[in-house]
């Protein structure tokens, strides 16, 4: 048979499920075509493609070209991004890391078949936060960068698979990958957009009811069954036996700090225990979660910020989580360590202008806050610092490869010496 041709994709079959999971053409169509008012079908030529692959491990994303056939086609969107909850893209990325094997060489006991299991049971409850999210944003008109939301479907009563169908933004946005850092200028533009989710959170309670918004990542971890701590010790062993130059004997400190104490649900209180409101926190603010606009050549990304995607986990949270997750897992160590007073004065300065007053917490609770949640943004990124240097997994690019692993690495070892500092301050305001 001879290879098709690239502007004729082969045929679909209409009624299979997609990449793995139970989503049809069928139903995009469908679906589609109620949430478009067109009966407008997708026409032969129809294609899909997966992308994202690796940087999402609770959903599977796909592109849809639909081949409009009908009246007024030209209206309608020509390509679209579709998330499917599903752990299949994480059980594919395991396999092919061997993860379960690098696993066993650390002392503590991990099975990746069992994570498995347990995360399926979870995708529920964060794909029910993140469509309520864009629901909300849609109904309320929050001024974000996020993507247009066409559709955003729970599961259904009878097993019906959830779904978001949203703009696609390959053509003019891309993530940056994980060996590069942001400016001091692009962390502003995103502090930008948390400010104006937290104005419209401090201005309006109604969300705090809303039992969808409570996906915490100490939650997600207590269900899924305490995987990740057994995933960070385990990465902790790792990082020291895999590379002993950096880490041996730096880590052994913060690896006796989480055998003594390793609990994400502190995340979820802390705002109480430090006196500040509830946020809209996104949850997961790191940089495989944030879309910049493409270089003229499309070959690279610049600092302006095009989309915040994946919010699975918002939730009402600390001030301080998204600001520590962003800065451990995305920032350079020179813009968190030379720039975070101004990085958060910006924000607060931000904040004021959305609500139109004075935000309910200074710059100095703010850094404080941030003080307080920094050993779990560190150890949330270690795991992704140490599983994305392997070569297997192939996130250092094809060029400079070494340098780039070297680079993420020294990354860590400085977030560990931070960490270090922070919590001997920590316990001195203690005692």
């Amino acid at each position: 048979m001879a290879p098709n041709e690239p502007n004729e994709p082969a045929a679909i079959d209409s009624a299979a499920g997609l990449f793995g999971t139970s989503v049809t053409l069928q139903c995009l169509e469908r679906r589609l075509q109620e949430v478009l008012n067109t009966s407008a079908t997708f026409g032969p030529k129809v294609s899909t493609e997966q992308f994202g692959y690796g940087l999402g491990f609770l959903s599977v994303m796909l592109r849809l070209k639909p081949d409009w056939q009908g009246e007024k086609t030209e209206e309608l969107p020509k390509s679209l991004a579709v998330k499917i909850p599903s752990s299949v893209t994480m059980e594919a990325v395991s396999k092919q890391a061997n993860m379960q094997e690098k696993f066993k060489e650390g002392s503590t006991e991990f099975n990746m078949d069992d994570l498995l299991k347990t995360f399926t049971g979870v995708l529920h409850s964060a794909h029910a936060s993140e469509a309520s999210f864009y629901k909300m944003v849609n109904k309320d008109a929050l001024k974000l960068n996020v993507p247009k939301c066409y559709l955003a479907d729970h599961y259904g009563a009878n097993g019906e698979n959830g779904l978001l169908i949203m703009e696609d933004l390959g053509a003019i946005a891309t993530t940056k990958p994980v060996y590069e850092t942001l400016s001091v200028e692009s962390v502003k533009t995103v502090l930008d957009n948390l400010a104006e989710v937290h104005a419209f959170s401090l201005l309006n309670d109604q969300w705090l009811s809303n039992p969808d918004l409570k996906m915490t990542f100490g939650r997600f971890q207590r269900e899924s069954g305490n995987s990740f701590n057994h995933m960070v010790r385990t990465s902790l062993e790792l990082l020291k036996k895999d590379h002993p130059a950096i880490f041996d004997p730096l880590i052994d400190r913060l690896t006796e700090m989480c055998k003594k104490e390793l609990n994400f649900d502190y995340m979820d209180t802390v705002h109480e225990k430090l006196g500040l409101p509830p946020v809209m926190t996104h949850g997961d603010l790191w940089i495989n979660n944030m879309m910049w606009r493409k270089t003229e050549d499309g070959k690279g990304s610049t600092g302006e910020l095009a989309a915040i995607v994946d919010w699975q986990l918002v939730h009402p949270g600390c001030i301080g989580e998204d600001f520590v997750r962003l800065l451990c897992s995305s920032a350079g160590t020179d813009v968190r360590r030379e720039h975070l007073e101004e990085l958060f004065e910006h924000y607060h300065t931000s904040l004021k202008a959305k609500l139109g007053k004075e935000p309910p917490f200074t710059v100095a609770q703010i850094i404080s806050a941030y003080k307080h949640l920094f050993r779990y943004g560190v150890l949330m990124i270690l795991p992704m610092f140490g599983g994305f240097v392997q070569a297997e997994l192939g996130m250092m690019g094809i060029e400079n490869i070494e340098q780039r692993k070297q680079d993420v690495l020294i990354r860590a070892k400085c977030l560990i010496d931070d960490l270090y500092e922070i919590e001997d301050e920590l316990a001195v305001e203690k005692a």
